[in-house]
């Protein structure tokens, strides 16, 4: 029995309490699915669409459980982004008692990456919801970099770019080694400004 990863078969329509895994797969009628969940989120999310006889089909969803990433938050990161967006920067994003935080770690950056210089154990990067970081004048789609990087972490992975023009943002959810794009307006409030790439 692996003791991160739980299976199951889809017999009902509702999904009982989760589990002490990190994540679960869910083989129902409609597919297969990934859930998983930490204090903030909650993610049920369709890998594979498909049809299994004798199974209940499941729905995917995505809950918020705090409120979202407040617009002058954004509005600081694009402005803290555009003051030299010849290098990238990156940033975290967490909750307490509600509130969010912004931490800016120690990083070294060029034009096309960025690495934080804190310890995996710190905790502004433990206790982090979103990790976000820019890609200057550039379009702001992941990176294989970024696509490699960010492996292995279950959080909410965001890109502001084109900070010369408009700017964008692109958001997407790692469930550990699986990438779904999801809207920025679910987590984040968006300044008027900025435009969203999904």
């Amino acid at each position: 029995m692996n003791p991160f990863i739980g299976y199951h078969l889809a017999t009902s329509n509702n999904f009982p309490p989760y589990s002490q895994k990190l994540q679960e797969y869910w083989l129902a009628a409609n597919g297969l699915f990934l859930r998983s969940h930490r204090r903030e989120l909650e993610v049920c999310l369709q890998l594979t669409q498909t049809q299994v006889a004798g199974l209940q089909p499941l729905e995917p969803y995505f809950r918020l459980k705090v409120p979202k990433v407040p617009c002058q938050a954004i509005a600081e990161i694009i402005n803290a982004a555009s003051i030299n967006p010849q290098q990238e920067i990156l940033f975290y994003l967490g909750v307490t008692n509600n509130q969010w935080w912004c931490h800016t770690p120690l990083q070294t950056s060029s034009s096309t990456h960025v690495l934080s210089l804190e310890s995996a154990l710190n905790k502004n990067y433990t206790d982090g919801l979103v990790e976000m970081h820019s890609h200057g004048t550039l379009a702001a789609y992941p990176s294989s970099a970024d696509n490699q990087e960010e492996k292995g972490k279950f959080r909410v992975f965001a890109i502001v770019g084109t900070l010369n023009t408009i700017a964008t943002i692109y958001t997407r959810i790692g469930i550990y080694n699986h990438f779904f794009d999801i809207n920025p307006n679910q987590i984040f409030e968006l300044p008027p400004q900025v435009k969203c790439l999904n």
